[in-house]
């Protein structure tokens, strides 16, 4: 085989990779913008979870007491990549994460990728879901959440919930948030200006426990939303650059290959002009 042909068929390749990762491109951008239509849908249901929440204080003379024992312990909730090629996404919020754990805190983590990272780094896990690969697919796994995070505060294991992702701006690039879950800031909920009390057919203590675990749901989504578009473009840099490193060695391919070529057409005219030099000699 020639070098000619060893760098056709080198060219080949290089362009269906180069194919290939235009696709992943493309994809990840197109879910990163599905991410961020539907953001503002979710913020508005936490909102409006949170206007509920303040009314139904109005029904309650005073705040409950606080049931949780002195030693329950604090879960801390990782959005994490479910995918590879999202270059450093998932250290940068394990890096954040370290900076906060405690040898007694429970971790719970979405993304597959994620949980891979914190094994290499021999952190104990409580528990691991994958993440969803899209908006639609939130809900379902923020409910298998949620199911858990309630099973531990019922058996009063937990005194506190705190969730950490990372949050994508445009323009701006990616920042490391983290919010609190539980308990519930009422007091921030409750509302400024005093208002009848609401229209209800449930008991105020169970009324105010659903919007509270509705406003829950409303955040853990926003969040896991958030972790979906930052990873999405995360992947989408590094499809880019890899875009533009692989379209530059195909072009020194190419390169390769015209003077390849040239240098065959100027090997076959020396032939024929040696061969020509002979015939004349004889």
């Amino acid at each position: 085989m020639t070098r000619l042909v060893e760098i056709e068929a080198h060219i080949l390749s290089m362009g269906e990779l180069l194919d290939i990762v235009g696709a992943m491109r493309s994809l990840a951008s197109m879910r990163v913008q599905e991410a961020q239509r539907a953001l503002p849908g979710i913020r508005r249901y936490a909102e409006t979870m949170a206007a509920a929440i303040g009314g139904a204080l109005l029904l309650l003379p005073e705040s409950g007491t606080d049931s949780r024992t002195a030693t329950a312990r604090r879960a801390l909730v990782l959005c994490t990549a479910e995918h590879g090629f999202v270059g450093g996404f998932n250290e940068h919020i394990l890096d954040a994460a370290e900076k906060l754990l405690a040898s007694d805190d429970a971790l719970f983590v979405l993304g597959s990728r994620g949980a891979a990272a914190a094994r290499e780094r021999g952190w104990p896990m409580t528990w691991v879901h994958p993440m969803a690969t899209r908006p639609e697919g939130v809900p379902e796994t923020i409910r298998h959440l949620t199911a858990e995070l309630y099973g531990w505060i019922a058996r009063g294991e937990l005194a506190r919930i705190e969730v950490m992702f990372a949050r994508h701006r445009q323009g701006t690039g990616t920042t490391i948030e983290r919010k609190l879950l539980f308990p519930v800031d009422l007091q921030s909920l409750t509302l400024a200006q005093p208002q009848l009390p609401p229209l209800h057919n449930l008991p105020p203590a169970t009324l105010l426990e659903k919007l509270i675990a509705d406003y829950v749901l409303g955040l853990l989504t926003e969040a896991a939303v958030d972790a979906l578009a930052s990873e999405n473009a995360a992947r989408f840099a590094a499809m880019d650059s890899a875009h533009e490193n692989v379209s530059k060695k195909l072009e020194e391919l190419r390169q390769d290959a015209r003077r390849e070529r040239q240098d065959e057409i100027t090997m076959e005219l020396l032939d024929l002009v040696t061969g020509a030099e002979a015939i004349q000699g004889d």
